[in-house]
């Protein structure tokens, strides 16, 4: 019999233990120190019985045993066998993307048995955590001095464009012209974009909100940042968009072309914008009321949602936009002032006037 440690998993250690994470079939349990030295020697196929050969038939028999327990496991895989096959097919369809990748599809896929509460029964759950853990806010400002901007027209002169319209028109742009862009004009995006429903605008006792853009379980983790430089009415540099206000918050930090152009991956289309958009994601809003690892992708679509409201909104305004995910996180992070434990970079919109 020839076994390999699995690749569907992997190990890391917790409160002094050796944990095997299984994250294909959602199992985890610990291994022993003999267990995991002796999967060092499985790397890749290797003939069991060649291998302990050379020891003496107490110890032979010993780590047999252990290797028998492995396989039963999951831990070690036969070669030829059905868990060998699943294995192969899943390294090559994920084989571009690396283990990180995968591990985080299938530990937040969800299995046929998996167990959901019934809507009464979640409602309860979070009326009991009410008590003891408040949520957190569904809107935030950074307390600084703050920019007010225009509220939004009841009947704004773009908004009688006709929705298919828009939607055929919608492009993404990579080159902006040299109009200019007033604050006015980026408040009514702001205001569309980040801001409570008009129509609905109570904050829910649990902290959700409505917004033009649908979240899971109205809990619009994305908080909005947004880069301006030659706005009209707006400083140049970084701001915090404080959606309950309507006001940008200056951030204290400006950003020449270069610089944007690095932390989008190069991308100098991105540093040539008048406007830049950051989105990040606050994982506790979302996190307080879905306490798995699948709502993790649930912040990943609420900024594809939120980000296409863009594209439309600024089309009818009659901006190019275009978004990117090809990021520098890290340059971000630190200009923004985010901490990447709580607070995750998600993409970038770019947007001015629309070329001549």
């Amino acid at each position: 019999m020839r076994a390999k440690v699995a690749e569907h998993a992997t190990l890391f250690y917790q409160d002094g233990a050796v944990v095997w994470d299984d994250y294909l079939h959602h199992r985890q349990f610990a291994i022993s120190e003999t267990a995991e030295l002796l999967c060092r020697k499985f790397t890749g196929f290797t003939d069991v019985d060649e291998l302990l050969a050379p020891l003496e038939e107490a110890d032979r028999v010993a780590l047999r045993k252990v290797v028998d327990e492995l396989v039963e496991a999951g831990v070690l895989v036969v070669e030829g066998s059905p868990r060998h096959e699943e294995e192969r097919r899943l390294i090559a369809g994920w084989r571009g993307w690396g283990a990180s990748a995968r591990h985080f599809h299938f530990a937040s896929r969800t299995l046929a048995d998996a167990p959901y509460q019934g809507s009464d029964e979640h409602d309860a759950a979070l009326e009991a955590k009410l008590a003891a853990e408040p949520p957190p806010p569904p809107f935030r400002s950074t307390g600084g001095p703050a920019v007010p901007l225009p509220p939004l027209p009841e009947d704004p002169d773009w908004g009688g464009r006709g929705l298919l319209d828009v939607l055929l028109a919608r492009r993404t742009t990579r080159e902006f012209g040299d109009a200019p862009v007033t604050a006015a004009r980026l408040g009514e995006l702001l205001a569309v974009l980040g801001g409570p429903s008009p129509v609905r605008s109570r904050i829910g006792r649990t902290g959700t909100v409505f917004k033009t853009s649908p979240s899971g379980g109205g809990r619009h983790p994305v908080e909005l940042y947004v880069h301006a430089r030659g706005v009209v009415g707006l400083d140049d540099g970084w701001h915090h968009y404080d959606g309950l206000a309507h006001a940008l918050e200056p951030i204290g930090v400006c950003w020449g072309p270069a610089e944007m152009a690095a932390a989008a991956g190069d991308q100098d289309w991105v540093g040539g914008a008048p406007v830049v958009i950051a989105y990040t994601g606050l994982l506790e809003r979302t996190r307080w009321r879905y306490d798995t690892s699948r709502a993790y992708r649930v912040v990943q679509m609420d900024v594809g949602h939120l980000s296409q409201t863009a594209y439309l909104v600024a089309s009818a305004l009659g901006f190019g936009i275009g978004f990117t995910a090809a990021l520098r996180d890290e340059l971000l992070e630190q200009a923004l002032g985010c901490d990447a434990y709580h607070e995750v970079v998600l993409g970038m919109s770019a947007l001015g006037p629309l070329p001549e």
